[in-house]
């Protein structure tokens, strides 16, 4: 990897604090970034993206007026690499894992930097396309929507899934076994519990401690305790858990 490469940042932050710190803390702790502007809000943000085509943007989720979403949505094409910066925004962080792009919470560490920095800088040096970011916004325009893809990691890089075509996943040590219809399975480096997190607003339920499935494929539930899916998988329902499965069950 060439390491004299400079990457061009852009800073967007509405509160000036924040962007002088991230900025002091860039300038610190990674020489490959070249903050090249600094913007307090999504519109000085839009004409400094379109004028200098930066190559990599710190962006905050939530500003006033217009947010880091609303950002992206505006531009003809979101043609860099992001990294969110953001609080505790549960909506905000899942919308960014769902598509597998970096994201630093505030206050910012030095070791969470360094990694999203990491990634970023080694998307932008492969000039891999900007896939998650195209995903990422179809998905916050339509929230919850069956048809928005998901961003799976594998050992081999990144796979879109649409999350109607996933019909369960299985936690398989620190990793999951994503079984999607139609299609070969997928190891992910996801454990279950970010998939269970992820997929339960798009009509997933935890069955168990490490099987999720999508209750679409629900084919019948014996008092066994297990559940039977339409590729023919029998998923095992834990006892703690059969009430509230039932209850979904009748609502569907």
């Amino acid at each position: 990897m060439d390491t004299t490469t400079i990457i061009r940042t852009l800073i967007v932050d509405d509160e000036e604090h924040a962007r002088l710190t991230l900025k002091g803390k860039i300038e610190d702790y990674c020489p490959e970034l070249k903050v090249i502007g600094m913007a307090e809000n999504a519109a000085s943000a839009y004409e400094f993206i379109l004028k200098e085509q930066p190559e990599l943007v710190f962006l905050d989720v939530a500003m006033p007026r217009e947010s880091g979403f609303d950002l992206l949505k505006k531009l003809p094409e979101v043609n860099f690499e992001l990294i969110f910066v953001t609080g505790f925004d549960t909506y905000a962080i899942d919308a960014i894992t769902f598509c597998a792009i970096g994201y630093v919470l505030k206050p910012i560490q030095k070791e969470s930097l360094l990694q999203a920095v990491h990634n970023a800088k080694a998307r932008i040096l492969s000039k891999q396309d900007n896939q998650r970011n195209k995903e990422l916004l179809t998905n916050i325009s339509n929230p919850g929507s069956k048809g928005n893809k998901i961003g799976i990691p594998t050992s081999e890089g990144l796979e879109f899934v649409r999350t109607e075509n996933i019909i369960r996943c299985e936690g398989v040590q620190k990793c999951t076994r994503i079984y999607i219809k139609e299609e070969k399975n997928i190891i992910s480096s996801y454990n279950i519990g970010e998939y269970i997190r992820l997929l339960e607003p798009y009509g997933f339920f935890a069955t168990h401690k490490s099987h999720l499935i999508n209750l679409d494929y629900i084919k019948k539930y014996q008092k066994d305790g297990n559940a039977y899916l339409e590729d023919g998988s029998v998923v095992p329902v834990s006892k703690r858990r059969r009430a509230q499965f039932l209850e979904q069950l009748t609502r569907l």
